[in-house]
């Protein structure tokens, strides 16, 4: 592993803190947020193997790589687009992003590093009731030999060295529900304590032509009833629509995933399906243990939701929830989340909440934990450009005569932090002063004591490549916090590709690392006024990476644009790989 003094040399973009913290936390307060409870749904039971097995592949609705691509095959083939209220959110304004220091990047892997490329839009799209869909956003978990890949609407099952165990499967075939609905953001989750699996997606609903909601926005959690990924789930969905509330019926938007000992936490963005209004976060617990004994014990939990409308920022966005790995203590009787300044254009802060006494959750007489949240200053960070991308060949756009543009970065949001070791493993994206965006990396000590919540910034630090735009960021260490802080980059000299860097006992050391090399442009209709039209100019990336520690590695995915994964509307794909993590100093 690198030393402090070869990353220096290197001039990696790192800035890195002492061991000892450098800035605590303003004082707590209890979060003043409406607390509700919502009926559970169980929706019944599916079998992915079967499913996998009874899967019949559209005909037409993709054309394969070498196939003409025309105005009228376009504009005939269906798609979709995943909504787009990320993007109404962006702050206005000018940005003024922070300085970063630089590094040349390296196409030598970790040693012991493998890797394959998973899924891809050809394979989302052959799946029942599949639509070529962008942006791919990127679900990931693992253990116990096995690797689950959930890509917009279709999940696939894999081994440890990449062989496919499980065809893909849609999204509507995994929940139950018909292939007319619209489902967005897909999760998973493997539960090490007590080896079960989730997966997790949402629908936003629909009117009928009189003006009615006649689908309700639902979040859908599916369970295993063993420890086999391949085998059956118990479906379980609840309403997210909040028909009562001003500017609703809504749907809760980029539904972050994480647990701890007693419970799973689904936040969510909650925006007016029709109006436009934006409501602010409501975040959900449910106790764990009742959901992965229901198919035995027949009992039910409930939902328990928080309304969050008012922060310091102003209104909060992306709340997102921890999550811990094999062998790592959870918090106790505690879920923590972490939120950044996504109003703005540029801050230099982040929110710590917790959720206390979660063992309660499946306990409806003692009510439902307190929330706390404090807040604590960082080194700047700012709201990122588009990425450029290296000009290549795009066939769609020829087709178009559009001009070649650039890769939306969406936000600065703080991603799913991890919590292990009695600390927070946070990070996002940051723009930066030369027009490029960089990554900021963030190591939080959080200690709730009574109903004190304080949190110090133990370090901190950016990694940036020069003239080149890294994205979409993930922190994914072990029970000792060693791992990779992994994400997708892109630049003129560089086609998207996935990249990584050794996240050691300091913070990340070391080179840039690219997984493997992208092998063109983005190239999907996201990318052309023609299907999205004018506002939402440049391509749609996947709005978040993935990774996770288990069995022993760090398996890691994001997108890129890889060979042979070409149909008419998208070329996109995904690549998964893992890599030992680095030794303990």
């Amino acid at each position: 592993m690198a030393t402090l003094t070869a990353v220096a040399a290197l001039g990696i973009g790192l800035v890195t803190s002492g061991a000892a913290p450098v800035a605590a936390s303003a004082k707590s307060s209890v979060v003043d947020a409406p607390v509700f409870t919502l009926p559970l749904k169980v929706v019944g039971e599916v079998n992915l193997t079967s499913l996998a097995a009874s899967e019949h592949h559209a005909s037409g609705a993709t054309q394969r790589q070498g196939a003409p691509i025309s105005r009228a095959a376009a504009q005939s083939t269906g798609y979709r687009e995943v909504d787009n209220a990320i993007l109404t959110h962006r702050p206005k304004g000018e940005t003024s992003g922070p300085d970063a220091a630089t590094t040349s990047l390296s196409t030598k892997n970790v040693p012991g590093t493998i890797g394959f490329t998973a899924l891809g839009g050809v394979q989302q799209a052959g799946t029942v009731g599949g639509d070529d869909l962008e942006p791919p956003d990127q679900g990931l978990c693992a253990g116990g030999g096995y690797v689950m890949e959930f890509i917009n609407n279709a999940l696939a099952v894999y081994n440890k060295y990449g062989e496919q165990l499980l065809a893909p499967v849609g999204s509507a075939q995994a929940f139950k529900q018909p292939t007319s609905d619209f489902f967005s953001d897909p999760r998973c989750y493997y539960d090490a304590s007590t080896q079960r699996w989730f997966y997790q997606e949402f629908i936003v609903g629909s009117f009928n032509s009189a003006g009615k909601l006649v689908v309700p926005s639902t979040e859908f959690e599916a369970v295993s009833n063993t420890a086999d990924p391949l085998g059956t789930y118990t479906i379980y969905s609840w309403d997210t629509s909040d028909a009562q509330t001003k500017g609703c019926p809504c749907f809760g938007d980029y539904d972050n995933l994480g647990a701890d000992a007693n419970g799973i936490y689904v936040a969510t963005d909650e925006f007016g399906i029709d109006s436009g209004a934006y409501n602010g976060v409501v975040i959900y617990a449910i106790a764990k243990g009742l959901l992965e004994t229901y198919h035995q014990t027949g009992i039910l939990p409930s939902v328990i939701g928080y309304r969050l409308t008012e922060d310091p920022f102003g209104q909060p966005y992306v709340v997102a929830p921890a999550s811990t790995p094999p062998g790592g203590k959870f918090a106790p009787g505690t879920e923590y989340f972490i939120e950044s300044d996504s109003n703005k254009t540029s801050d230099n802060h982040l929110l710590v909440y917790a959720l206390n006494n979660t063992s309660d959750l499946s306990l409806v007489s003692s009510g439902p934990p307190a929330m706390y949240r404090t807040e604590l200053s960082t080194q700047g960070y700012a709201f990122p450009p588009d990425a450029a991308q290296k000009p290549g060949p795009r066939p769609l756009g020829a087709a178009y005569q559009a001009p070649a543009g650039g890769i939306q970065t969406d936000f600065n949001a703080e991603m799913e932090p991890t919590y292990t070791n009695g600390q927070l493993y946070a990070q996002l994206t940051t723009g930066t002063a030369s027009g490029t965006s960089a990554i900021d990396w963030f190591t939080l000590k959080p200690s709730l004591s009574g109903t004190t919540l304080s949190a110090s910034l133990v370090r901190q630090g950016r990694v940036a490549v020069n003239d080149t735009s890294l994205m979409y960021p993930y922190t994914a260490v072990n029970a000792q916090g060693l791992g990779y802080l992994l994400f997708s980059l892109s630049g003129p000299d560089n086609y998207p590709s996935p990249a990584y860097v050794t996240y050691g006992a300091t913070g990340p050391t070391g080179p840039v690392r690219e997984a493997t090399k992208g092998v063109a442009p983005s190239d999907g209709f996201t990318c052309y006024a023609a299907f999205v039209g004018p506002d939402y100019g440049g391509c749609r990336w996947g709005d978040y990476s993935m990774g996770v520690y288990a069995n022993g590695r760090v398996y890691m995915a994001a997108e890129m644009i890889p060979p042979g994964y070409r149909d008419v509307l998208t070329n996109w794909g995904t690549y998964i790989w893992s890599a030992p993590p680095p030794a303990a100093p």
